[in-house]
C-alpha cells in the first residue's frame, strides 16, 4: 500500500492534466487562456499556439455566418457566475461553432458541447477558472434528427415511426405507430412479435421476406400489408425504411408506416366499378353483335326477295334495277356479317372481306357464256364500321358498272380492284381492260348518284380516266382520326 502511494505521488500533475481523456482549458481571471490539455486541442482542432496567451473569445469567437449564435454570451455568463459564487456551474448543451484552423475562407464547424466550469482557489483567492467540455455533437444531432422524425410522424395524420432491433427482437415505436397496430396509448419498447401478430396471416410472409431480402447495397424496404385489429377490422399499411447492417448482418430497421386504408378502399370501389363497367361493355358488345347478326339476316332476306322478284319479271329494265338493288343490299349485309364474326362492333378488317365481295358480285353478274377475271389486292386495313359499309357500296357500284359497260360484245376481260392505305389516306382503285369508255359512269343513273353521294359524304376525291388498256376509277378517302 505504502509503496503504491509513493509511486503515485511521483507522477507529475502536469502529466495527468495532459493525458486526461476529457478536454480542459485553464483561464486566468481576465479570461486569458493560460493552459490547455491535449484532449481539448484534439476536439477543437487547435494547436497550443492557437490558444495559449489569447483571450478566450478571441480564440473562439461566435460564428459570423450564424445570426442566432449566442455561445460566447452564454459561456461568459457561466464564467461570471463561477467567479462571483466561487462554485462550479454546469451549462446546458450549447451550440458553439468553432473556427476551422488554417481555413482560407474563415469557415466554422458546427459543434455541440456539454460545458462545465469550475473555480481554482489558492489561499482563499480565486486565481484561475477551469473550462471543461465534452464534444456531444454526434449524440445531439442524432437525437435532434430522431426528434424531427418523431415530430413529423406526429404532424402527419396516419404516420408512425419505429425502430426494430432485428438481433434482440425488440421494437421501439412511437405512439402513432403503436396506435396504427391497434395498441392505443402505447409507445416505447416492446417485443417485435406484438407487431407481427397483428399482421394478416396472408401478408406476414411477404413482410418478413421484405426485411430478410435486403442486402448491404440495397437495404431499402417498401411493403404494403394488412393489419387485423382486435375487433377484426382490416387496416392497410405501407411501411418504408432502411435496414442497417452491423458486421455484415442486418441489425436494425428504421422506418415509418402510413395508413393506406382509405386509399385501398377507394381502389376497391374503383376496381369494382371497372369490373361492372367491363361487364356492361361485354353485354353491350354481345347485344350489338346480336343486332348486327339480326340486321345481316334481315338484309339477306331482303336481298333474296329482290333477286326472286327480278327473276319473275320480264321487263329488262325492271329486272336490272331489282338485281342492282339486291346487290346493294347484299353489300351492306355482308359488312354486318363481318362485324358479327369479328366480335368487334366498332371496327372491321376489310382485307379479307373485299375479295369475297368482288367474287360474289362477279358470280351474280356473269353468264355462262362470259367469263371476266377478277384480280383483287386488298391491304389489311381496319376501318370504322360506317366507313366499311360506304366502301362496300362503292366497290359494289364500280365493279358491277365495269362488268356491265366495259366489255360490250366481249366474252372475256379483267377487272382489277386495289385497296391500300398510305399514311392517313385510303385509296380505292377499280380498273378494267375493256373498251376504255366512261360512258357507264357518265350516265346520270342511281349507281352514279350513289357513288357521287358517298364520295362527297366521305370528303373524298375521285378521278376517272381512260388508260392504255381500258378504264380506271380512283377514289382517295381521308382516314378518320382515331
Amino acid at each position: 500500500m505504502g509503496g503504491g502511494k509513493s509511486a503515485n505521488a511521483r507522477v507529475p500533475r502536469s502529466a495527468i492534466f495532459a493525458a486526461s481523456p476529457h478536454g480542459y482549458l485553464v483561464l486566468d481571471t481576465d479570461l486569458m487562456i493560460i493552459d490547455v490539455n491535449d484532449r481539448y486541442l484534439c476536439i477543437t482542432g487547435s494547436k497550443a499556439d492557437d490558444l495559449i496567451g489569447k483571450l478566450l473569445f478571441d480564440a473562439f469567437p461566435d460564428d459570423p455566418s450564424d445570426a442566432t449564435a449566442d455561445g460566447t454570451n452564454n459561456l461568459r455568463k457561466s464564467l461570471e457566475i463561477v467567479a462571483a459564487t466561487g462554485k462550479p456551474h454546469r451549462m446546458a448543451v450549447q451550440k458553439y461553432n468553432i473556427p476551422i484552423r488554417d481555413s482560407v475562407d474563415g469557415a466554422f464547424e458546427e459543434k455541440y458541447w456539454q460545458p462545465f466550469n469550475a473555480p481554482v482557489f489558492q489561499d482563499g483567492q480565486l486565481i484561475a477558472l477551469i473550462h471543461h467540455v465534452e464534444d456531444v455533437t454526434s449524440e445531439f444531432i442524432g437525437r435532434r434528427d430522431q426528434a424531427i422524425r418523431l415530430n413529423l410522424a406526429k404532424q402527419v395524420s396516419g404516420v408512425g415511426y419505429g425502430e426494430l432491433d432485428l438481433q434482440t427482437g425488440t421494437a421501439n415505436v412511437s405512439h402513432e405507430l403503436a396506435d396504427l397496430f391497434g395498441y392505443p396509448d402505447t409507445e416505447g419498447t416492446f417485443p417485435i412479435t406484438k407487431l407481427f401478430e397483428r399482421i394478416h396471416p396472408d401478408d406476414l410472409e411477404h413482410v418478413k421476406k421484405s426485411l430478410e431480402g435486403v442486402t448491404a447495397s440495397d437495404a431499402t424496404v417498401n411493403a404494403d400489408y394488412r393489419i387485423v385489429l382486435p375487433r377484426g377490422d382490416i387496416r392497410w399499411l405501407n411501411t418504408r425504411g432502411e435496414v442497417l447492417f452491423e458486421h455484415g448482418k442486418p441489425a436494425r430497421f428504421i422506418g415509418a408506416s402510413l395508413d393506406l386504408t382509405h386509399s385501398k378502399k377507394r381502389e376497391e370501389v374503383l376496381q369494382k366499378t371497372l369490373t361492372e363497367r367491363d361487364k356492361l361493355l361485354e353485354q353491350k358488345e354481345t347485344l350489338l353483335g346480336d343486332v348486327n347478326h339480326r340486321i345481316k339476316n334481315s338484309l339477306h332476306l331482303v336481298s333474296s326477295i329482290l333477286r326472286l322478284e327480278a327473276a319473275s319479271v320480264e321487263d329488262d329494265h325492271v329486272k336490272h334495277s331489282l338485281q342492282q338493288a339486291s346487290l346493294r343490299v347484299h353489300a351492306v349485309s355482308s359488312v354486318h356479317e363481318l362485324i358479327y364474326k369479328s366480335q368487334n362492333v366498332t371496327h372491321v378488317d376489310v382485307g379479307e372481306y373485299i375479295p369475297q365481295l368482288v367474287d360474289f358480285l362477279s358470280t351474280s353478274t356473269e353468264t355462262d357464256s362470259r367469263r371476266i377475271e377478277n384480280v383483287v389486292y386488298a391491304q389489311a386495313v381496319v376501318l370504322p364500321t360506317d366507313l366499311a359499309i360506304n366502301l362496300a357500296l362503292l366497290i359494289n357500284e364500280l365493279v358491277t358498272n365495269a362488268h356491265k359497260h366495259a366489255f360490250v360484245e366481249r366474252e372475256q376481260g379483267r377487272v382489277d380492284v386495289r385497296l391500300h392505305q398510305e399514311g392517313t389516306l385510303l385509296t380505292l382503285t377499280v380498273s378494267d381492260d375493256g373498251i376504255g369508255s366512261a360512258k357507264g359512269l357518265e350516265r346520270v343513273g342511281l349507281g352514279s348518284k350513289i357513288v357521287a353521294g358517298i364520295v362527297s359524304q366521305l370528303g373524298a376525291t375521285m378521278e376517272k380516266r381512260a388508260t392504255e388498256h381500258g378504264y380506271c376509277v380512283e377514289i382517295e378517302i381521308p382516314m378518320p382520326a382515331g
